[in-house]
Formats: structure tokens, C-alpha cells, sequence
């Protein structure tokens, strides 16, 4: 391994590289586009052999990427934002074709009005689409879990999103360890399968009646559930070459005794440790649980790590206008029918609004000390 000082949007490229992508399809947006501009680079100065398509929108660019992973290349893309919204159309067909699609998503808010800066809209818009999707901490989680969404998207045969916050990370320089190739290639070996065949032509995507349409989704469900088990023994064996842990779906902070639990992801939760562990030093029993995995979400595993707790604080950075913020409402869910407790979701850091470590312990103080709400989320820092 080598430490380098990169940012997030590097550390993604790194990964890529390591990954050994066969294509690369992009169209610039901000402020995900360094991620692509140090991939060319690397295929410039011919340490990567990869076909660069060249495209005229976001949808165009992901439309090239399944065409590629249909005829059985590893393929990858960028985008964000209205960039991701404008290739919802293909979302949806890469899912439901189960190509194993990787996607760096450097989050952005979503007009109107126009933002360049960060939240989780953007990703939060496409939970529906049948896309596994990893949250990332750091630069560090950014490069590891891009490379295990190549081993989890070949064996689940479903695309990967891999989020990371615009500017926030995807510009902000950390110390990453960067993996040997060696060591990866043993990894994550080539999983071919490919749909199409040049030399025996096939339609893809015909029209499918009643009869079997809900069969297809039924299966492409069973995939994402099966995702809940690939997703933390893809991390394991990541940790047992590289010894970093990122504990698969949720990771538990000073859970072992806590009464009240913050749920957070992002980079939200770098912040959140910070104020755990203050508020641990002034005798307060708050943990952290950490959500890597929004899709599929982890139901199972965020009711073992609230088992004991009396309160639940969720961070959500994003809004679905009108029921609340994604996180705190999968939250809810998760625990109906199986523990009544208080969970208050705040709406916080929309378009790049400021929320450090002291706002998070500004949003813990009130959901402790405020007894009349208003409803069951509520919004911070206006």
C-alpha cells in the first residue's frame, strides 16, 4: 500500500483503476467531473487501458455504460444531481436488466432553486430504482467501497451507487491508503456474464406481459434482498486483506450501554462521533449508529442496534417533501411492530447548509429536552 493525499473524487478514480474498468462513459458535471478528469488522465499516460466513450448528456452516459455491461465489460460512471435525475429513464433498465453497473454519485442538491452544493436529494430520488446504494464516511471509505461495489455488483448482479458529498468530499484532500493491484486483482476477480453476443444477435428488453413481468421483479427483489449478506461478507473479506473493517450495512459507536442513538450517514457521521464522544465525557449515554447501506436498507440490523435504547435522533440531509427525511422515515419503519420509542428525524444541511459538530449536539439537546413537537420531524437551522 501507498498513502496519498487525495480527494474524494480521486480516491474514486483510484479505485476505478484498481478495478481494472474496461469502459468509462461520462458527461461533465460539477462537482463530480475530477473523478473522470483523473481516470482520462490515467488512461492518457497509459496506465489504464480503458475505452473512454465521450457523450452528449448524463442519459446518454449511462445508456453507453449498460450497452457495455450487456456485451460483459466492467464498466463505471459518474454523475450527480440533475445529472442523475436526467438518467432516471436508464436506472431503471440497468436495474431491471441486472447489470452490475458501478456509479460514483457525488451528491448535490437538485433545482430549483439552483444549488452547486451538497445534501442527499439527489440520491434519496432514485431509492426506488432497484440500485444497491453505499453511503461513504471519508476518502478512505470512498476508494474501499467503490472497489468492493465491483465484487458486490458482480455477484448480486445489480448496479452500485457509491455517494460521497459534493465539495464536502469529493474536493476536500484526506490520506488515503491506497491498495496495491496485486492484492486487488485477487479480490475482485473478472465475474463475466455477458447478455449480448456479436456473432449471435438478440433483442434486450422486449415487451413483457402480465404473466411474467412480476416475476422479473420478484426475482430482482429476492437479488436485493440477497444484497444483505453480500454487502457485509464483501467487507469482511476486504478487511481480511486490507484491515479496514467498514462493518457492512450499519457500524454501532459507543452502542454498547447508550440510552439515546444518533442514526446518520454521510459525512455527517465523522462530525457525530466527535459529539458522541464529548458527550460521553460529560456522562451522557448517546451512541452513533452509522447507515452504510441505504439500499437495500438494513431493517434487520438497525432493530439489533436500537435494541436497549430509549430515544433515537436521525440526521437526515435530505427532505420528501411533505412526509419527512428518508432516513428517519426507513428508521420508523424498520422498528414498527417491534419497539415503540420516540425517533425524531431533523432536517438538516440542505444545499450545503452549515451542520458541524455543533449543530448535531444542538439537534441531540433538543430532541432530549423538548417535550411538546410539532411533528415527527422537524427542521434545523433555518
Amino acid at each position: 500500500m501507498s498513502v496519498m493525499l487525495l480527494t474524494g473524487s480521486e480516491a474514486a478514480a483510484y479505485a476505478a483503476k484498481l478495478a481494472r474498468i474496461e469502459v468509462l462513459s461520462y458527461y461533465p458535471i460539477t462537482p463530480a467531473f475530477p473523478a473522470m478528469e483523473r481516470i482520462s488522465k490515467f488512461i492518457e499516460d497509459g496506465e489504464l487501458n480503458t475505452e473512454f466513450v465521450r457523450v452528449e448528456c448524463d442519459h446518454s452516459a449511462l445508456a453507453a455504460a449498460l450497452g457495455a455491461a450487456l456485451a460483459g465489460s466492467r464498466t463505471f460512471t459518474v454523475s450527480n444531481s440533475q445529472g442523475l435525475l436526467y438518467m432516471t429513464e436508464v436506472m431503471y433498465h440497468v436495474a431491471g436488466l441486472r447489470q452490475p453497473i458501478v456509479m460514483a454519485v457525488a451528491n448535490r442538491a437538485l433545482s430549483a432553486p439552483h444549488s452547486r452544493f451538497p445534501e442527499h436529494g439527489d440520491a434519496i430520488s432514485q431509492d426506488a430504482s432497484g440500485w444497491i446504494q453505499l453511503f461513504c464516511e471519508n476518502n478512505q471509505e470512498i476508494l474501499d467501497t467503490t472497489l468492493q461495489a465491483f465484487k458486490i455488483a458482480e455477484t448480486c448482479r445489480l448496479p452500485v451507487m457509491v455517494n460521497y458529498e459534493g465539495y464536502i468530499q469529493s474536493h476536500t484532500q484526506e490520506e488515503v491508503d491506497v491498495p496495491e493491484q496485486k492484492a486487488v486483482d485477487a479480490l475482485i476477480p473478472f465475474n463475466r456474464i455477458a447478455a449480448l453476443d456479436v456473432n449471435n444477435p438478440q433483442g434486450i428488453n422486449t415487451v413483457t406481459g402480465p404473466e411474467f413481468y412480476m416475476d422479473y421483479k420478484y426475482h430482482q427483489n429476492e437479488a436485493m434482498e440477497g444484497a444483505l449478506k453480500v454487502i457485509p461478507q464483501v467487507a469482511r473479506e476486504f478487511a481480511q486483506v486490507f484491515g479496514r473493517d467498514w462493518q457492512g450495512l450499519v457500524e454501532g459507536y459507543r452502542m454498547e450501554d447508550a440510552r439515546h442513538a444518533v442514526v446518520a450517514m454521510g459525512s455527517l457521521v465523522s462530525d457525530a462521533r466527535i459529539v458522541v464522544d464529548a458527550l460521553r465525557n460529560e456522562g451522557r449515554q448517546v451512541g452513533l449508529v452509522k447507515i452504510r447501506s441505504f439500499r437495500p436498507f438494513p431493517a434487520a440490523a438497525l432493530r439489533s442496534m436500537l435494541s436497549a435504547v430509549d430515544m433515537v435522533t436521525v440526521l437526515d440531509k435530505n427532505i420528501i417533501f411533505g412526509a419527512g427525511g428518508a432516513l428517519g422515515n426507513d428508521t420508523k419503519a424498520a422498528l414498527y411492530g417491534y419497539r415503540s420509542l420516540p425517533v425524531k428525524s431533523y432536517i438538516c444541511g440542505l444545499g450545503g447548509r452549515s451542520v458541524g459538530t455543533r449543530e448535531i449536539r444542538q439537534m441531540i439537546d433538543l430532541a432530549e429536552n423538548r417535550v411538546e413537537q410539532r411533528r415527527d420531524y422537524e427542521w434545523f437551522g433555518l
